[in-house]
């Protein structure tokens, strides 16, 4: 899987592509995972961003799990 996003980047990090098992560990329904990549409900520059009130969610299920997280993927490009 090619890395555009930050949405692509911490789906596969954090759950092996699988955007179901990404909103299990942040406890949120999948439909809420796919809203992030979609430009019809974002603007275009936004979509396959995460909102920043998720990061520090990911950030503690990265330390817990002993992944590197990269920081800078997880900003827009």
């Amino acid at each position: 899987m090619k890395v555009n996003t930050p949405l692509q980047y911490v789906t596969l990090l954090f759950a092996n592509g699988k955007r179901a098992e990404l909103a299990r560990l942040l406890g949120v329904s999948p439909s809420t995972i796919a809203g992030w990549d979609n430009v019809k409900r974002r603007p275009p520059e936004m979509a396959g961003t995460i909102p920043g009130s998720y990061v520090p969610k990911l950030l503690k299920i990265a330390a817990m799990r002993g992944l590197k997280v990269d920081p800078s993927k997880l900003l827009p490009s």
